[in-house]
């Protein structure tokens, strides 16, 4: 009589990037079954008695990763759940932990990271009787692409299992230069003092758009974002529209791996019956332009071709 198989545990990945999704899903599936959703209200719906984990972005349209965590705290009470975001401030990891979530991990992740805090999970979960060895990839190997690449992972604190904790988890660096290099990052990151210059600065170069794409012609909004969809400068656009923008971004990224196309991506257009919306990288991330024409668009993306010196057809 041949014996069964042990059944590998169930982890649900949750982020509105498909291209996120698929590099995760593409990374785990052969350890792990994986199954994926684009936004917490899909979460919900793909949740199974056979769900071990939900691993969550926490900045996303509609349901964010904060408030699905606080619906399974209710419906899955004993459901473990980890947040995966490209900033990390002291109030995520405070309301993280008031949430009971595991953990939060920082973008872009690292199969280095990943890996190994997978199998601690796992191994911790009350219902997964049989955990497979996860392989420690190459530490060297391709870290998982992210909404947020100027958010490079700085912390190396690992949480204790004896209470929930809301700490950001980082790869160990072998080389003695690099952690030399990562401890200045470390600290620098955990000054608020450097964190809001570094922010005023952002916004101060992302005013520099604004302002100037609030005077050419069917303009009617312009407001910057950051990569992770948090405003830079006044919000001229309903609050929600961030995260949309980083979507609209991170899609387009997608597309162009598929298409074969040259990166980086130049321009994101979207035509209504009554308006069009026109979406630029800037350094600090991207500018949403809301304009009443395509004419005006295209006026748009010359004045955005002249300022930051490249191609925007």
């Amino acid at each position: 009589m041949t014996a069964h198989l042990p059944r590998r545990p169930s982890i649900l990945i949750v982020d509105d990037s498909p291209g996120v999704l698929q590099n995760m899903e593409f990374l785990l599936s052969p350890h792990l079954s994986v199954q994926v959703a684009d936004s917490g209200a899909a979460a919900l719906a793909a949740l199974t008695p056979d769900t071990s984990l939900v691993l969550t972005d926490v900045r996303m349209p509609g349901m964010n990763g904060v408030e699905l965590a606080r619906t399974l705290r209710r419906t899955h009470p004993h459901l473990p759940v980890v947040f995966m975001t490209g900033i990390v401030e002291d109030d995520l990891r405070a309301e993280a932990r008031a949430l009971g979530v595991l953990d939060v991990l920082r973008k872009p992740l690292r199969p280095g990271v990943l890996f190994p805090a997978l199998q601690e999970w796992l191994t911790d979960a009350a219902h997964v009787t049989h955990v497979p060895d996860l392989p420690v990839p190459d530490p060297s190997a391709p870290r998982l692409p992210a909404p947020d690449p100027a958010s490079a992972p700085r912390s190396s604190e690992v949480p204790q299992h004896s209470e929930p904790v809301a700490s950001v988890r980082e790869a160990p660096d072998r080389e003695a230069p690099a952690r030399e290099v990562q401890a200045r990052e470390v600290q620098a990151e955990s000054d608020p003092a450097a964190v809001a210059a570094r922010r005023a600065q952002q916004a101060q170069q992302a005013l520099m758009f604004t302002a100037g794409l609030s005077v050419l012609p069917g303009v009617t909004a312009a407001c910057a974002y950051d990569s992770g969809g948090v405003p830079l400068t006044p919000a001229a656009l309903d609050p929600e529209v961030g995260a949309y923008i980083r979507f609209l971004a991170t899609a387009a990224h997608s597309v162009a791996h598929h298409l074969n196309a040259a990166a980086p991506v130049k321009a994101v257009q979207l035509e209504f019956q009554d308006r069009v919306l026109v979406v630029c990288p800037i350094p600090a991330g991207y500018v949403a332009i809301v304009v009443r024409d395509t004419p005006g668009a295209s006026s748009v993306k010359s004045w955005m071709r002249a300022r930051l010196g490249h191609s925007l057809n």
